[in-house]
């Protein structure tokens, strides 16, 4: 019975042969022989059905710390739970390639800024195996040229093709002497051969150009130069050849140092053209048609293997940009898949709708960095965390939809965060102080964004494949109220459609403003209300809309309301109206009377309203009125036919001529509010037939549930996490006979003589089939209680939160080496060192 008990869900075909042998069996000696080996069966299988995890957590200090291992039950046993994450294994999705960094000149220049014991370190902590403490990184990014981030002013620039007019490339520096000399590629070297300690995996390398040589490009102002870039492509037609050429004698030249390239973008940022730094812009079409025409056969020509990857920017047009590069077929053939950058937001739809574009071509995350700036724990601890939760939520969220790894911008910068030649400085995991001017005590500063990269690097092996999960834990809820807070930017976003407008809601009660209604994309938030005072505010709150700078502006954004001069606004008739529309909220302008500025709407720089400038948005400024109207300042305050100002009403821009329906031309205004779930979690099946799940709580609260694996028939129940933290956690092979998990040692596996002679004492004749029987089991538990003596040493390796018995350092008997934990044991434990 008690067998039967211990063997119940993925173990029941044990008790099966337990019971065979036991009716075999013709004596108590042996019968009681029998059962102890297979008490050492059970107590193995026993032991190897428990999660080992890890968790870095805000609030208790911890910082990729190991955990008591939770047991895992049969989920017949476990309890209803609403709230759970259920694993399903058969459900299959994408490959793991791998996670990294970019080696920018600038995270060289850092690199090769510290003692070369630093230097070391820092390769470690990176590309060491997770077993030795690194990161396991096994992917990384290198600029063709020069970018943003490296030494000098914005003009110093650098190519390997510096001699204009050299279409045949004879002066190209096949030598690669600039990133020899810059470090670039010595570090490298050393990542590389960090990595052949512990993998057979190589580096898979990407490598980026910001701008082709300056005299590859269309001239601005008469000017050719990397920093500039015509509009709606920045290189020259009559270049395409050379540059396709350029890309190729990079490959060969970087292949000549000993450095085989993986995959190379075709312009980083291909949107950017606001920037200040190097760049050059293409439409989607001249994209496809330059790979069609010149790179793509130039590449599978001489550098077959390496990857071709378009885009290389923001997600949020990821997915308009893919579906111009895959129009044509014979470009689209060219194309291993797309790269994206963090900066215009999650824009998870765009990333399962790229996906669904091409299936068979790849998604991957080439670019993020958190910016201005680098934050340091002691000077504003609760923004250096929210940096690190901010990078874990994105890396989530894009393995979550399709993308087969993730690159962080620069390695390692240095304390204001660069060098970077325009002064765009920003954070990195890790941060040279050579002369330790922060106090900090350490020369390479450890940001807690490396922790949480570590989460997904180290749990989610190369070769790693999304499964299904079914999350229930807490559904992403859409921006309320509640999330508005102080400069929060005005935008305008895409209106929904209206077949016919809403019924007419009941008048309001006296000087009450109604329940916001739902205009435009369905949100609260786009509903405003005009009071006597002239405070335009967000139906239903305290916001006002507020012009930045005292009235400057012209950045317009909610702030709370103060009944300034710069937060006054009044309705007037617009100039020049459709026919109908005069004399009607329908047709309006919104003016400050204090500046005589107009709300305005207008696509620009995600510059503008302090995000990413590679992005576009379209945004409410203030600014002068246009003499007899304008579309750009003409807005629609009613919904449909049934009114609503000035209680309640949206703020919309009409349709215009020239559009293709009313989706496209109409807009609505709302505050720009990035939020992100608060928890969320995915999970891989690992090479070694286990199970990494990944679970990252970002609320203020625990948060409780279960975790089950319908597969191995197995669950945890009541598994807290605690806010704003971070889980690894690793469930078991379901069968560990085809886990490539540790080799049992050769002398556990065999069965000494003397055992086998006294298995045979007492025992009568043999049944037909008892050998083969005993032959099996006894094989089957050897390789069990290998499997439970392996596992146990790693515990014990990986310290903290193994299954010691003995605090570390003390000096005392272990009469229970390795135990299992009992629920009363852990909970008298307290934390893993007093374990």
């Amino acid at each position: 019975h008690s067998l039967q008990s211990l063997t119940a869900g993925p173990h029941r075909g044990l008790y099966s042969l337990t019971a065979s042998v036991l009716r075999l069996s013709s004596t108590q000696s042996a019968m009681r022989r029998w059962c102890a080996m297979l008490a050492l069966a059970v107590a193995a299988v026993a032991r190897s059905a428990t999660i080992e995890w890890v968790q870095t957590a805000r609030d208790e200090h911890r910082l990729l710390a190991p955990m008591p291992p939770i047991d895992l039950k049969p989920l017949s046993e476990l309890g209803h739970s609403e709230r759970h994450v259920l694993l399903q294994r058969r459900e299959r999705h994408q490959e793991i390639l791998g996670f990294g960094g970019a080696f920018t000149e600038a995270a060289a220049l850092n690199w090769q800024s510290l003692s070369p014991s630093d230097q070391r370190r820092v390769i470690r902590l990176y590309f060491a195996s997770p077993e030795d403490g690194g990161l396991g990184y096994t992917v990384g990014r290198v600029p063709i040229g020069s970018c943003d981030f490296g030494p000098g002013g914005v003009n110093r620039t650098y190519s390997f093709a510096e001699e204009a007019g050299d279409t045949h490339l004879h002066h190209f520096d096949d030598s690669m002497q600039h990133d020899v000399d810059n470090g670039i590629i010595p570090m490298i070297h050393a990542a590389m051969a960090e990595l052949e300690r512990w993998t057979a995996d190589s580096l898979s390398l990407v490598a980026s150009p910001w701008s082709p040589p300056a005299w590859m490009k269309l001239p601005v102002g008469g000017v050719q130069s990397m920093i500039r870039t015509a509009q709606p492509n920045g290189l020259d037609p009559a270049k395409q050849r050379p540059y396709a050429h350029y890309f190729s004698r990079f490959l060969s030249g970087y292949a000549a140092r000993g450095i085989d390239v993986w995959g190379v973008t075709i312009q980083n940022e291909a949107e950017a053209a606001d920037v200040g730094w190097e760049k050059c812009v293409y439409t989607a079409d001249y994209m496809a048609s330059f790979v069609k025409e010149h790179l793509g056969p130039v590449l599978r020509e001489e550098h077959p293997r390496v990857k071709i990857i378009g885009f290389d920017h923001n997600k949020d047009h990821v997915l308009t940009y893919a579906r111009g590069l895959y129009a044509d077929p014979a470009a689209a053939h060219y194309f291993d898949g797309i790269g994206m950058h963090w900066y215009g937001g999650l824009n998870t739809d765009n990333l399962d709708g790229t996906h669904a574009l091409a299936p068979d071509k790849f998604l991957l995350a080439t670019e993020a960095c958190n910016c201005p700036g680098v934050i340091y724990e002691a000077e504003a601890a609760a923004e250096w965390w929210q940096r690190a939760e901010h990078l874990g939520m994105d890396i989530l969220q894009d393995l979550l939809h399709w993308s087969v790894g993730w690159i962080d911008w620069n390695l390692i910068l240095d304390t204001t965060g660069g060098p970077n030649h325009l002064g765009n400085r920003c954070d990195a995991n890790l941060i040279a102080d050579p002369h330790e001017k922060k106090k900090t005590g350490d020369s390479v500063v450890v940001q807690a964004s490396y922790h949480y990269m570590g989460h997904f690097s180290r749990y989610l092996p190369r070769g790693s494949v999304r499964i299904g999960v079914n999350d229930t834990v807490e559904q992403e809820k859409p921006p309320g109220k509640d999330d508005l807070k102080n400069s929060q930017p005005m935008v305008f976003t895409r209106a929904a459609p209206r077949a016919k407008p809403p019924p007419p809601p009941p008048p309001p009660p006296p000087l009450t403003p109604p329940a916001a209604s739902r205009p435009c994309e369905g949100s609260p938030l786009q509903s405003f209300s005009l009071d006597s005072g002239g405070m335009l505010t967000v139906a239903g709150t305290h916001f006002c809309l507020d012009i930045s700078a005292y009235g400057k502006g012209p950045r317009v954004d909610v702030y709370s309301c103060a009944h300034s001069p710069n937060q006054q606004w009044e309705r007037r008739d617009a100039p020049s109206c459709p026919a109908g529309g005069q004399g009607t909220p329908a047709c309006s302008l919104l003016i400050s009377p204090s500046t005589d500025k107009c709300l305005t709407r207008v696509t620009t720089s995600g510059a503008a309203i302090g995000l990413d400038a590679g992005s576009k948005y379209t945004v409410a400024q203030a600014l002068p009125c246009i003499a007899g109207g304008d579309p750009s300042q003409t807005f629609s305050l009613k919904f449909g036919d049934a009114g609503g100002f000035p209680l309640s009403f949206p703020i919309r821009s009409l349709a215009t001529p020239g559009g293709s329906g009313e989706i496209e031309r109409e807009l609505c205004a709302g505050p720009y509010i990035a939020r992100e779930p608060e928890f969320a979690s995915l999970a891989f099946a690992t090479p070694g037939g286990g199970v990494s799940v990944v679970a990252m709580n970002r609320g203020d609260k625990p948060l409780t549930f279960s975790l089950l694996d319908v597969e191995a028939g197995l669950g945890a129940e009541r598994l807290t996490v605690p806010p704003h933290s971070i889980s690894s956690l690793v469930l078991p092979p379901l069968d560990e006979e085809t886990s490539a998990g540790p080799a049992p040692s050769p002398g556990l596996m065999a069965v000494p003589p003397d055992s086998r002679a006294a298995a045979s004492e007492g025992v009568g004749e043999e049944a037909p089939g008892e050998t083969a029987i005993r032959g099996a089991l006894a094989t089957a538990a050897a390789a069990l209680a290998a499997f439970a003596v392996s596992a146990a040493l790693r515990r014990r390796r990986h310290g903290r939160g193994g299954l010691q018995a003995v605090q570390q350092g003390e000096d005392r008997p272990m009469d229970r080496p390795y135990v299992i934990w009992s629920q009363e044991e852990r909970a008298a434990a307290g934390s893993p060192r007093d374990a």
